[in-house]
């Protein structure tokens, strides 16, 4: 990535910039999530990089899947304390 494709940095604000509509149509709490999701993504930027998707946002999706099952695992443990 750099010179001929974009960093996945870059690709992540992209993506996001894309969103802006939809993020603005959501009720408060909602964008609050939505933008969790975004930040999530780019937490694990760097596993996305890896990722050579023909569909970049398939590798944002997934990095923000893997930041949910994360929480979702802490909560659970806290649930067990």
């Amino acid at each position: 990535m750099g010179r001929t494709l974009p960093t996945i940095i870059r690709t992540l604000q992209i993506e996001k910039e894309d969103w802006a509509l939809f993020r603005r149509a959501l009720r408060r709490e909602d964008q609050e999530a939505f933008d969790a999701l975004w930040r999530s993504a780019r937490r694990h930027a760097a596993p996305a990089s890896m990722a050579s998707r023909a569909v970049p946002l398939e590798s944002v999706f997934m990095a923000m899947l893997v930041g949910l099952a994360r929480r979702l695992a802490e909560l659970e443990v806290d649930l067990q304390e």
